[in-house]
């Protein structure tokens, strides 16, 4: 009785050693559930997700470098039309209405839609809509990711975006005036986008209130260009001395001041 247990051990070790993971359809170290799980980006072991994390933080910041170095086009005046039409504010001062217009170039939609592209993104034309719905514009909005890491570090870089106007004059001196309005630039982060019942729509522009669910995280570009007035107010003397009016966008150091004017360290108004 002893010696059949032994045998039939024997045989049931010797099968044991004669199958084939590969044959039989299963895994080698993983099953097909944990690997169905990896490709759905779950459960993945920290050192992928750092990887992965850089990876897209790399993709993110190179977007973000063209933005900056591409994405706007800025027509201005000129200082003899600014000159033209100064008036008088103060006994010492002069005020200017300097018109801007700021476009989205179309060289960082493709840029946006390629990033989305490659980090498993979305990008889709969308409908802003102002004064609860009286106006639409034309927009596109791209959700570079489906991390939500990497959905709010690019939306707060976007977001801290400021417009410098520079008023230089002749001795080398310059005004640099600076605005951060969200609705003064034609790419900006979206604070929801609504993608059901038709077309998608933009409810409002801004940082999102989270960023792990489908209508958060976006970034828009608006289709047509963006102009405003800018009001500066400069010293009278260096009204003679203006000799150029030029624009860029920078990213906020935290030294600029909403609506005013600053020359040589010191702040003159405007807005």
């Amino acid at each position: 009785m002893q010696s059949k247990h032994v045998i039939w051990s024997s045989i049931l070790f010797l099968s044991l050693l004669g199958s084939n993971p590969s044959e039989s359809g299963e895994s080698k170290g993983l099953t097909e559930e944990a690997t169905s799980g990896l490709a759905r980006g779950e459960s993945r072991p920290p050192l992928i997700q750092l990887v992965q994390k850089n990876g897209e933080k790399a993709a993110v910041d190179e977007l973000f470098k063209k933005i900056l170095g591409q994405g706007f086009l800025i027509t201005l005046a000129t200082a003899d039309e600014l000159k033209a039409r100064a008036e008088m504010q103060e006994a010492d001062q002069v005020v200017l209405d300097v018109p801007v217009t700021i476009k989205a170039s179309e060289a960082i939609e493709a840029a946006m839609d390629k990033t989305a592209h490659d980090l498993g993104g979305l990008s889709l034309d969308a409908i802003l809509e102002l004064d609860y719905g009286m106006v639409r514009l034309q927009a596109h909005a791209v959700r570079v990711s489906s991390d939500p890491q990497t959905l709010e570090y690019l939306q707060r870089r976007v977001g801290s975006l400021v417009f410098i106007l520079e008023l230089v004059l002749d001795n080398g001196e310059s005004y640099e005036c600076a605005t951060s309005d969200v609705w003064r630039f034609p790419i900006t982060p979206v604070s929801q986008l609504f993608a059901y019942g038709g077309r998608p729509t933009i409810q409002g522009l801004g940082i999102s209130p989270e960023f792990g669910t489908k209508d958060y995280g976006f970034i828009a570009t608006r289709k047509k260009p963006i102009a405003f007035t800018y009001k500066a107010m400069i010293q009278e003397t260096d009204l003679k001395r203006l000799k150029k009016v030029q624009g860029k966008v920078i990213e906020r150091k935290g030294s600029e001041i909403e609506g005013q004017c600053k020359k040589s360290g010191k702040t003159a108004s405007g807005k």
